[in-house]
């Protein structure tokens, strides 16, 4: 008890050593008060979920059905659990630790007496029963701070998680997508192959007859299969879309799938949440801030391993040559044993983690900071995508409208000996290509949509249906 009573007379002195937390400025990162593409919607003031703008209830079905089954999710979450109990583990160091031990001994002893060749056994017995309590009083606040580390970890690793969901939702919507403009893409390739297989035809009939050179019969019938060949191409995207689609999900990758005859339309704008809201949105920039907080305490503790520390050690019991007497008040026992230890001479070590935790913390600061630039950069990028790509697209209507056209009247020509075969081949090509850039542009648009709202942090779905 001496000890304890020197420890408290000397803590003012040593109070003034003590580290008053992490003090060390915040990044030096000053968000914009707008983006640079203007936007015309704001953020409403009520929670809204991004995957309702795209009026799909096969993709939300989809969505949750990947959050059940994913093994990546399912090992995120893992990481939670296993980060909760760890905050648990934490916590019980600032409480006093107590067992309780049951021990017994058996002696003989062997005396020589006066008289040669004689000699005396002894036989002794001794239990004892002792609960062992050892506490070390949490002076500083380290132990507190340890805990805070954990449990600042646990919620980082939540938002991990929270991150690791948003993720594959998108990722689920984009091969969603990706598989019903690869299905479209197969059957607008063999709407173009029966097209050429129609002129092929024709000109084979013609050529047999005497009525077209064999320059024409060779062109139409390399066209034919150069546009057979790019619908087995086709076929094989649509059929790694299917594949990606239904690891996603957490399904065998058979490649059976059916899929909506068209890709749809998004049925609103999605509402655009200014910079500084969206550093506080994004579930990974949140987990970044958690872990610079977590290494700024780590720091502090480093510190506070300089000061002297405090344990008492000791607790009742009871001992007797008798095992039933261990209960029998008359025997019991007690004590108490307290330990101050001030780090001395270490080969530099407690200094070194010192230097060690604020090159951590820093490390901490730079990775926020790149992941924030790295977060402007993805809004900016796909919002001013929103507006070019709306206007390509409006664009290539026109021109797959005017391709279309253009080919229906070079074939006429062709019928009626007004233009040659090289012509009207190029039309239809054109016109098909034109077809194709479309569609891979609305899946564009549509990919595009979804990567702004991952941008943004936006919420996919509600976590129960």
């Amino acid at each position: 008890m001496k000890i304890l009573a020197l420890t408290l007379a000397i803590m003012p002195a040593l109070t003034g050593c003590l580290p008053k937390g992490d003090r060390s400025p915040a990044p030096d990162l000053s968000p914009p008060k707008s983006w640079s593409t203007p936007t015309s919607v704001s953020i409403d003031a009520n929670v809204t979920y991004w995957m309702k703008g795209f009026g799909d209830a096969n993709l939300t079905a989809l969505v949750r059905e990947a959050w059940a089954n994913s093994p990546d999710l399912s090992g995120t979450s893992r990481m939670v659990e296993m980060a909760r109990e760890q905050a648990v583990m934490a916590g019980a160091d600032r409480l006093p630790q107590a067992g309780l031990s049951l021990s017994g001994t058996h002696s003989k002893r062997t005396t020589i007496g006066y008289y040669p060749g004689r000699s005396q056994s002894f036989n002794t017995e001794s239990y004892g029963l002792n609960m062992n309590v050892s506490w070390e009083l949490d002076l500083w606040g380290k132990l507190s701070d340890s805990r805070k580390v954990a449990k600042t970890t646990w919620e980082a690793s939540v938002e991990d998680y929270r991150a690791a969901r948003l993720s594959l939702a998108g990722q689920v919507a984009k091969a969603w997508y990706s598989a019903i403009a690869g299905r479209r893409q197969v059957e607008l390739a063999y709407e173009t192959e029966q097209s050429h297989a129609k002129n092929a035809s024709y000109i084979a009939t013609r050529f047999e007859r005497g009525l077209a050179n064999a320059l024409d019969h060779n062109l139409a019938q390399a066209t034919l299969a150069s546009t057979r060949a790019n619908q087995v191409r086709q076929k094989r995207q649509l059929d790694l879309a299917t594949r990606t689609l239904q690891t996603l999900l957490g399904r065998h990758p058979d490649g059976n799938a059916t899929f909506p005859p068209d890709l749809p339309e998004p049925q609103r704008a999605p509402p655009i949440s200014p910079p500084a809201q969206t550093l506080e949105q994004r579930p990974d920039l949140r987990a970044k801030r958690l872990r610079m907080k977590a290494a700024g305490l780590e720091k502090t503790i480093a510190r506070k391993n300089l000061l002297p520390s405090l344990s008492l050690t000791g607790g009742p019991g009871s001992r007797s040559q008798e095992f039933n007497d261990l209960l029998d008040q008359q025997f019991r026992i007690w004590n108490v044993t307290g330990n101050l230890i001030q780090p001395i001479f270490q080969g530099g070590r407690l200094r070194a983690n010192v230097r060690r935790t604020e090159a951590v913390r820093l490390a901490a600061m730079d990775s926020y900071k790149a992941a924030a630039l790295n977060a402007f950069r993805e809004v900016e990028t796909t919002l001013a995508a929103e507006s070019l790509l709306k206007e390509e697209e409006i664009l290539l209507k026109k021109a797959a409208k005017a391709a279309l056209t253009a080919a229906d009247l070079s074939w006429e020509r062709y019928q009626r000996g007004l233009e040659g075969i090289f012509a009207t081949l190029e039309s239809r090509r054109r016109a098909f290509e034109a077809e194709s850039r479309l569609l891979s542009l609305r899946r564009e648009r549509l990919l595009n949509r979804i990567d702004l709202h991952l941008a943004l942090g936006d919420e996919a779905l509600p976590h129960h249906p």
